[in-house]
Order: C-alpha cells, then sequence, then structure tokens
C-alpha cells in the first residue's frame, strides 16, 4: 500500500508536510487547522489508492487530487487570504499534471512524477506561509500586546 514512500522524495515531502501539518493544528486559525487534516487525509488516501503499475495512469490518486482541489476552490471562494489562492493554484497544477499524462501515455513516468512532487512542494510551502501568517497574527508584536 505505502510502496512509494520509499522513494526519497516522498520522504522528504511526507515529512514536511507533517510539519507544517502539525504547525497548522497548533497555531493555526481554523482555516489552516481544517486544510491540515484534509492534507493528512489526502496523502493517506493517495498512498491507499496508488497502483504498482507505473505506465498506468493513477486514477485513485487522480480522484483523490480532484476532490482535494474542489476542497481548496471552497475554501478560497470563502476565505480573503492570498496563501489559499496559490495552494489552490498550486493543486490545479497537480491535477493539470494528471490529465496531461492521460491525454499521452507516452510521457515518461519519471516526468510525470518530478512534475508532481514539483507543484506538490510548492503548494506546501504556500501552506507554510499561510500557517507562518497565523501564527504571527497570534504571537506576533500586535498579537503578543493585544
Amino acid at each position: 500500500m505505502f510502496k512509494f514512500f520509499t522513494i526519497l522524495p516522498t520522504q522528504i515531502g511526507v515529512v514536511a508536510m507533517l510539519m507544517v501539518c502539525l504547525a497548522a493544528l497548533v497555531v493555526g486559525r481554523r482555516l489552516e487547522r481544517w486544510l491540515a487534516v484534509a492534507t493528512i487525509a489526502a496523502w493517506f488516501a493517495s498512498a491507499a489508492v496508488q497502483t504498482h503499475d507505473r505506465a498506468a495512469v493513477q486514477w485513485g490518486i487522480f480522484t483523490v487530487d480532484l476532490i482535494y482541489l474542489l476542497v481548496l476552490m471552497i475554501c478560497s471562494a470563502f476565505e480573503r487570504r492570498l496563501w489559499i489562492l496559490f495552494m489552490t493554484a498550486f493543486q490545479l497544477l497537480v491535477v493539470l499534471t494528471h490529465v496531461v499524462f492521460i491525454i499521452d501515455l507516452t510521457l515518461m513516468q519519471w516526468g510525470f512524477f518530478s512534475t508532481y512532487y514539483l507543484w506538490s512542494y510548492a503548494e506546501l510551502v504556500a501552506f507554510a506561509v499561510g500557517v507562518i501568517q497565523a501564527g504571527w497574527s497570534r504571537w506576533g508584536p500586535r498579537g503578543a500586546r493585544g
């Protein structure tokens, strides 16, 4: 089930994701805490539905990524924070990476996963910015005085 966890970029990514999500749960506002839970759930769901055929389309992961994109789009529609827009845009690029591979299966799987990791890490950076902003508003100079 979690076979792709043995790949170094995945190991680095999961540690970074867990650190950002833990920080979101500790210092985040309601949005950051909710997204931390959704992000962890999406990661585990992706790991659970992954197929081991590297040449095949990852339909399960594609479905999880689409659902996660919808969650982010809903959050973007109701929240006025810039980082959530970036997070949503990067998730859209993750989904479009799936679409490109579905359209042209001759693309190298290595290129697909490299691009997938790039957008996923960029999305994680956007989330980390949101968590830092939440912590700063809570414990920064104004938050400490007020």
